[in-house]
């Protein structure tokens, strides 16, 4: 046994063990990146292999899908030993971390074993740990980069091909330079050719080797996390007798984000890319010609100690990456359709994969196009296949926006039940209230507010395309629907948790649970079925009593001495956005018992998942 040199990440070392205890036998590949000499695991993808399969293994890779840097490092198996994975790992492609000593990762009733596999055969055993994803990312940088290209090409499957080809190469070679955000660092990409030798050395042939020079930064020998001083625009001295300029400290971010430019002033005609020297070839005929948009949103994994100039690589490997991907979408919506529609890049992050996986759909194509792609994704990634965490609706938003999201993030265990079990809401939600839109709904519309929090819920998991619905729009399917008449539309009239449930079937396709209690002094007894709901369901919760609606994102429960505190979410603030006002306040907190009106009637609406939506 040698020194810890394997870390996994909890997020996969959790899928792993589950996939056994489901008696899944899976193999595939793992993906990672090193990091001072460590190997840490973030992911895996594989396939599941029927019982009595003796068939050769193949290696399916999806690195295509995964941020640049987080690379194929080795193979893992569930349900077998590592001897049945000799197979797989000769699939690999060369590895392109430092030590390229591929990793081995067998999971069985024995637990996690890791081995590397040096030459033809299974070396020595390394210690396995796992790592949380707060220590993850505290290890490394996120890197995003953005840019919007174009290509020009006949419209034909050969011609496109070719024009993206193209492209990736013009990335790859001295053209393809980065900015990094702030405007004062960019990132050269140049070839160095060596010069030719004399003599009888001159017959051997030279290799050009690649450089990168980071301009607008005062030395070179920079590290990645050194960058983030760079990030903001230079401040100039206020002429107070100070001299130079000067920069605010800066925090690094969830993400560090580059644009990608052209440099047409570098040389870029090498041996490894096209010929630059003009060549015009003309014929005369009839054809179609097209401009496709390029977007980029490439995303990136590197080591926050490795060298500033090695983030090229990363850098010009996440561009051409998704060139390629954007490639791929178009040609196979025009052999599909004939048809040539803006292609979108959408990332994801879903709460049990803990790294970001980055699609491309078409404009064109429907949620129902992607289905089985879909499907295949969740299995590969031994993620749950009866929830959607793949659709447009799932993807990362970085835009805050102008409404506040998962503001309850922060006080999940400030409950005060003592040693009581807590279930919450699970997944993302904004929170609507009173006075939002430029709409005053102060004094009635706060039952409206908790059904909007609520779409926004099951739109943000992706269960439902509509959108959070208006005051109006909702007392518009409830005079639709025959629960109201018309002169309702317009008017100040409250709606309860049944007319919440109503909209939700009738605008989303989502059923629901009603709980009620004859009094509010009741509600603690109704604590069970609450842990049940957040347990399974994960949805929010409204509730409706007296005047007054919230919303419940979560319950506290000690089933031994009996007490309950709720975590609601209140729709009768009227500030601003302030998540320190929201909370010092009290608009989003835990509850107890006195909170609720101990003479009023209350009546929950339960919404529950859709099943089996991909």
């Amino acid at each position: 046994m040698v020194g810890t040199a394997v870390k996994v990440l909890s997020t996969l070392h959790k899928r792993l063990l589950s996939s056994l205890a489901g008696g899944q036998n899976v193999s595939g590949a793992v993906y990672g990146l090193e990091v001072g000499g460590v190997r840490l695991v973030v992911g895996a993808a594989g396939q599941q292999q029927e019982l009595g399969d003796k068939g050769k293994k193949e290696l399916e890779l999806l690195n295509e899908m995964l941020p640049c840097g987080i690379e194929p490092m080795g193979v893992f198996g569930v349900g077998g030993c590592a001897e049945d994975l000799v197979t797989l790992v000769q699939q690999l492609p060369p590895l392109t971390q430092p030590s390229e000593i591929p990793l081995v990762l067998s999971v069985g009733e024995g637990g996690m074993v890791a081995r590397l596999y040096k030459g033809e055969a299974l070396g020595e055993e390394v210690e396995v740990e796992v790592i949380s994803e707060e220590e993850y990312a505290s290890m490394v940088t996120l890197i995003r980069v953005k840019g919007r290209l174009e290509i020009n090409a006949g419209q034909t499957t050969s011609e496109i091909s070719n024009a993206f080809r193209h492209l990736i190469e013009k990335v790859s070679c001295p053209y393809g330079s980065f900015l990094l955000e702030g405007g004062r660092v960019v990132f050269l990409h140049r070839f160095l050719e060596k010069k030719p030798a004399k003599g009888w050395t001159s017959t051997v042939e030279h290799q050009e080797e690649e450089d990168c020079f980071i301009v607008g930064v005062e030395e070179q020998a920079l590290t990645v996390s050194e960058l983030w001083e760079y990030t903001v625009p230079e401040v100039e001295d206020d002429g107070w007798g100070n001299t130079g300029k000067k920069t605010a400290k800066v925090q690094a971010k969830d993400r560090m984000e580059l644009s990608v430019v052209w440099n047409y002033s570098n040389p870029a005609c090498t041996s490894r890319t096209i010929g630059c020297a003009p060549i015009v070839h003309r014929e005369v005929k009839e054809a179609t010609t097209c401009t496709i948009p390029v977007p980029i949103d490439a995303l990136g994994v590197i080591s926050n100690t490795a060298p500033a100039t090695s983030l090229m690589e990363i850098l010009k490997g996440a561009v051409g990456r998704q060139v390629g991907d954007v490639a791929a979408a178009v040609l196979s919506e025009l052999k599909m359709k004939g048809t040539i529609t803006t292609p979108e890049v959408f990332h994801f992050l879903p709460p049990t994969l803990g790294h970001n996986i980055t699609l491309v759909y078409t404009k064109a194509a429907t949620e129902g196009t992607f289905d089985n792609f879909r499907r295949t994704i969740h299995t590969s990634l031994m993620l749950p296949t009866d929830r959607p965490l793949f659709r447009r609706s799932n993807a990362v938003s970085w835009d805050k926006g102008d409404k506040l999201r998962n503001v309850h993030k922060g006080l999940e265990g400030k409950h005060g039940v003592g040693m009581g079990e807590v279930a919450l809401v699970e997944g993302v939600y904004t929170y609507h209230h009173y006075m939002q839109d430029s709409f005053d709904d102060d004094g009635w519309g706060c039952a409206y507010r908790s059904l909007q929090t609520i779409v926004s819920w099951f739109r943000q998991q992706g269960y439902t395309e509509t959108e959070v619905p208006s005051h109006r729009e909702i007392q518009k399917c409830l005079v639709d629907i025959g629960d109201k008449e018309t002169k309702f539309i317009g008017s100040k009239q409250w709606i309860g948790s049944t007319e919440v449930g109503f909209v939700l079937e009738t605008a989303c396709g989502v059923q629901s649970r009603f709980v009620s209690v004859s009094q509010g002094s009741d509600l603690s007894s109704k604590a069970r079925e609450l842990m049940v709901h957040f347990s399974t369901q994960g949805t929010p919760v409204m509730i409706g009593g007296g005047v007054y609606a919230h919303t419940i994102l979560g319950i506290a429960w000690d089933e031994g001495t009996g007490d309950c505190a709720w975590l609601i979410l209140d729709p009768h603030y009227t500030g601003a956005e302030d998540i320190k006002t929201i909370h010092a306040k009290g608009w989003c907190g835990w509850k107890g018992p006195a909170f609720w009106n101990q003479t009023a009637f209350y009546n929950m609406c339960l919404p529950q998942r859709p099943n089996q939506i991909i």
